[in-house]
């Protein structure tokens, strides 16, 4: 009998690792994506500062002294579990973007998330920060009035670079 267990722990310690190295170079990397300070012309009725479309996560924030719109639809996943929401001095407002049901954020000083799932974030405005994690892809498109001054991002722990004044499409993530 300690002759079986021995022989099953032996071929389990050597099997394991390598199932779990082969599993992992074939699932996709999660990424993240950090957007400091993004302002882009037209203000929360203009072209959006972002346009995200991930599988994962998205926290954000719009500062009292900002302004923002963030629109967020819950796109079909294996993993809906959690719904979007928003804190603080905001009004909402129901949307869609192709059949696809969401929730308008707008106003100043608010937070949003959206967690455990498949969304498209679209945010407009001045002063927006977000943080989002998982796999998928993001336009960026800051001001091309105030270029110095439209916020910084950064892709998969990138360095930050200026918001660029053309739309910019960029993968979240690998696979």
């Amino acid at each position: 009998m300690r002759r079986i267990l021995l022989s099953c722990a032996t071929i389990a310690a050597l099997v394991l690792p390598a199932a779990a190295s082969a599993g992992a170079r074939g699932a996709p990397t999660a990424g993240f994506l950090v957007v400091q300070k993004a302002a882009g012309d037209g203000g929360v009725h203009g072209r959006p500062v972002v346009t995200l479309v991930v599988q994962g996560f998205v926290l954000g924030r719009v500062p009292p002294r900002g302004q923002g719109r963030v629109d967020i639809y819950q796109l079909p996943s294996a993993t809906d579990k959690g719904t979007p929401q928003a804190v603080g001095d905001v009004l909402r407002r129901p949307v869609r973007w192709r059949g696809h049901k969401g929730i308008e954020y707008s106003g100043s000083g608010f937070r949003f998330r959206a967690i455990d799932g498949a969304y498209r974030v679209v945010v407009r405005g001045a002063g927006v920060y977000l943080f989002a994690g998982g796999n998928g892809s993001v336009l960026l498109r800051g001001s091309s009035v105030y270029k110095q001054s439209d916020g910084k991002y950064s892709v998969d722990g990138e360095r930050p670079n200026s918001m660029p004044t053309i739309t910019l499409t960029r993968a979240i993530g690998g696979g």
